[in-house]
This record gives C-alpha cells, structure tokens and sequence, in this order.
C-alpha cells in the first residue's frame, strides 16, 4: 500500500512544480532579430569585451525579472554576473564545446525543471541560452533542494577570442504556498562557480569587470548583486 501511494504523490508534486517554474506561453513571441536594448541596459566599451548587455533577457525580449517573485515587495532584476573568454580556442564551435566540458568538470552539468528561452546580448548580438533543450539550466544541484544555477550566453566573436556571457544565482526550493523557485543570492552562486571552475577546468578567474549594474529603488532590487561580472579565461 505504501509504494503504492507514492507514485501519485509524485506525479501531483512534480505536475504542480512544473507549473510552477515554467513560464506561461500567450501568443506569438517577438522576434530577436527586433531586439533593441535601452541605453542604460548596456554597459559601454568594457574593456576586453564591448558593449555588454546588462540583464538576463527572458524569451518576449524583457529584462528576465524570476517569473515574477518579489523580493521585499520590489521587482527582482537578473543581472549577467559571469564573462568567460576562450583565446585558445580555434573556432566558436570548439570554444563552445570547451565551455560546455568546463561547465561539467565544474559540476555545473545541465539539469532539468528550470526556465528555459533565455539569452544575452553582447556588442549589438543577441544570443541563445546554453545548455539547449527543454527545462535546462547548469546547476550543481538538483531542482528540488538549494542549489547554485544559470545559463551562459554566446558564443560571441571579439577580435580573435570567443566570449560567453553568463547569469548565476543561488535558488531555494519553496513547496507551499506555491511551490517555486525563491531567490537567495547572486553573489554566493558566482563565486561558487568561479572557485570550480578555477579548481577543475582551464577558465581561471582573473579578477572581475564593473558593469554598473546593482540596482536599489523603491521598486527594483538585484539583490546581493554588486554590479560586478567575475571573469573567466581560458588559460590553455
């Protein structure tokens, strides 16, 4: 009776976390193509990189804000907190099969039942998430406890290195009263990633660039965010 009485359990709790985490689909999607950031969503002439896209844009071409959740009762802004540069790499296909290796060897590999649709805009390109495929996100944990994820954008052409551009964050896991995904910190996810990532692939950390990007309104917030992305570069 009791093995029983667990699959529709489940079955229930999955369906309603799928609900949950997934963004509602109404009408037809913009095109990309049309893409046009506001100014000031773009830091200017960063050096070694260019003209950088400073949010996370969701699958309509909005400033990604968590599907809605509120912090304090403000909006909650996603920001790109990770550049990893490849100058090693021949080609971008090569560079981004070394991005998505590192990404493992991190313990960051692709998991399932997150939000997916996302891309990042670098140097007047918009670009698609990584990892590909329905509900994927790298994460060193499973969706149903905390754990550390985000998506990398790319990969971009400058000058003779191939750029990816990233967001990061560290999630709860809430199941009442709606099961979701609540924010707890920009910066912990970050620097988690920068020390595996340091520890076990070749993108070393080399300090971090000043994006401008930490937002405190009375109706805006990027959290512990310190407008600051952590560079990654390939060392061979």
């Amino acid at each position: 009776m009791f093995k029983r009485s667990l699959l529709p359990l489940s079955l229930c709790a999955l369906t309603l976390t799928l609900a949950a985490c997934a963004p509602a689909q109404t009408g037809p999607l913009p095109d990309p193509a049309g893409f046009r950031p506001a100014p000031g969503d773009v830091a200017q002439n960063v050096e070694g990189v260019g003209d950088l896209g400073r949010w996370m844009i969701t699958r309509d071409l909005q400033n990604a804000t968590w599907l809605g959740e509120k912090v304090g009762g403000r909006t909650l802004r996603e920001p790109i907190n990770v550049v990893m540069i490849d100058a090693v790499a021949k080609t971008p296909e090569a560079a981004t099969r070394r991005m998505l290796d590192a990404m493992t060897q991190a313990g960051y590999g692709p998991k399932n039942m997150h939000s997916d649709g996302y891309s990042g805009y670098l140097n007047g390109e918009l670009r698609g998430q990584y990892p590909q495929g329905k509900g994927l996100a790298f994460s060193d944990g499973p969706w149903y406890a905390a754990n550390n994820h985000g998506r990398v954008f790319g990969p971009f052409a400058v000058g003779e290195s191939t750029v990816f551009i990233a967001s990061f964050s560290r999630e709860n896991f809430r199941w009442l009263p709606k099961p979701g995904h609540p924010y707890s910190s920009f910066q912990v996810a970050r620097e988690d990633l920068g020390q595996q990532m340091g520890a076990k692939t070749v993108f070393k950390p080399q300090g971090y660039l000043n994006l401008d990007s930490a937002l405190d309104t009375p109706t805006e917030t990027t959290g512990d965010h310190d407008g600051r992305a952590l560079l990654l570069v390939a060392q061979e």
